[in-house]
């Protein structure tokens, strides 16, 4: 090899190194890139679902309660449009109210609102997930995964740990959640079916009334 050949590989082997010490340069720029903007939008959407948990229920039960903490460390409020849950027909965001001297539970219309900054807390008592026509029941050790939508955040999992009865009254006394208000919402909803079957009982005993008439009214016909 000649003195002019040696250089000319060498400045195809100079040219070469530089041109992919350029590509690796521009992939580091377009991965900090990506990272940036990642970065960017975790700020803007940084919610946090942390410490979610279950009452177990009993076998043939067709409703059951799920509980969580919402933290949103980003710059902007976000709203939580719907819930979704695989093991329930139906799943909504529900509250207690006082109607009448009793603490109730209805379903929230709203989207609930998580300013920027804030906690909320979703707990036996106040705001909680109510899941609907259960295809299973929840059990004492295992776990649900629920799905969140939020407006500016998309889709979040997240895994709700069943508790044992015990284990959830002791959640619940540490979080100073109210069992008896989260009872009392399901016990008025039975309490109207119980004036339902009461307006059945009146209503037959009407009839029993009636039919007596019938009878003391053949007995004279029977007399004559």
């Amino acid at each position: 090899m000649t003195q002019r050949d040696a250089g000319g590989c060498l400045a195809a082997m100079k040219q070469l190194v530089s041109r992919s010490l350029s590509a690796l340069a521009g992939l580091a720029v377009a991965g900090l890139l990506v990272f940036s903007i990642t970065a960017h939008a975790e700020g803007m959407h940084g919610l946090m679902l942390k410490d979610g948990w279950s009452r177990e229920t009993t076998a043939n039960a067709r409703v059951g309660g799920g509980y969580l903490t919402i933290m949103n460390h980003g710059e902007m409020a976000d709203r939580l449009l719907s819930v979704r849950a695989d093991h329930a027909g139906m799943s909504e965001v529900h509250t207690m109210i006082m109607q009448d001297d009793v603490m109730v539970m209805r379903p929230v219309e709203d989207p609930l609102v998580i300013e920027a900054g804030a906690v909320l807390e979703l707990q036996p008592g106040g705001l909680h997930l109510m899941f609907m026509q259960l295809e299973q029941p929840h059990v004492a050790g295992e776990s649900l995964d629920v799905v969140l939508v939020f407006e500016h955040a998309g889709e979040r999992t997240v895994t709700l740990e069943v508790l044992s009865m015990r284990d959830s009254m002791e959640r619940m006394a540490e979080s100073g959640g109210s069992h008896g208000d989260h009872d009392s919402g399901h016990s008025d909803h039975d309490s109207g079916h119980s004036d339902h079957d009461s307006g059945h009982s009146d209503h037959d005993s009407g009839h029993s009334d009636h039919d007596s008439g019938h009878s003391d009214h053949d007995s004279g016909h029977s007399h004559n």
